[in-house]
């Protein structure tokens, strides 16, 4: 059996992502995983830019982000990207962000992002392409 894509990607913490403690502030985690879905997404080939042009929209419907063991300035991370689940209108990916060096667990996260007519901001299916692009992937394709 196949395993499911993950696509690695990795941030180096700057100065100004850190809060008075010199701990990394929680909401950029939020930014991290961001990294973490571009770069999935780029992965597969799956252009945003082409999206925007035929209306549509990727919006985040839902984040949520536990955390585990800090993470400090000028350290390196690795975010490690995934799909939990893709439907019509929608998917969800899993992220953990990992100390490079230490392979420490920091935090785990979770999104779901769905696809809308950027006119309407309501629910539309996705782009036949990025549909099988993003089953392929959650399956794990060979």
């Amino acid at each position: 059996m196949e395993h499911p894509l993950v696509v690695e990607s990795v941030v180096r913490v700057r100065y100004a992502e850190t809060d008075a403690e010199g701990v990394v502030y929680y909401a950029n985690h939020f930014v991290y995983m961001e990294v973490g879905r571009i770069n999935f997404l780029r992965t597969l080939d799956i252009n945003r830019s082409f999206w925007q042009e035929e209306g549509l929209g990727l919006v985040i419907l839902e984040a949520s982000c536990r955390y585990h063991s800090p993470a400090h300035f000028d350290e390196e991370l690795t975010i490690r990207t995934s799909l939990e689940a893709v439907r019509r209108s929608s998917f969800s990916m899993r992220y953990e962000l990992l100390h490079r060096d230490t392979q420490r667990l920091l935090a785990e996260g979770r999104t779901v992002q769905v696809f809308v007519d950027l006119k309407s901001m309501r629910p539309t299916g996705l782009p036949p392409d990025a549909l099988t692009k993003l089953k392929e992937a959650s399956q794990g394709s060979p």
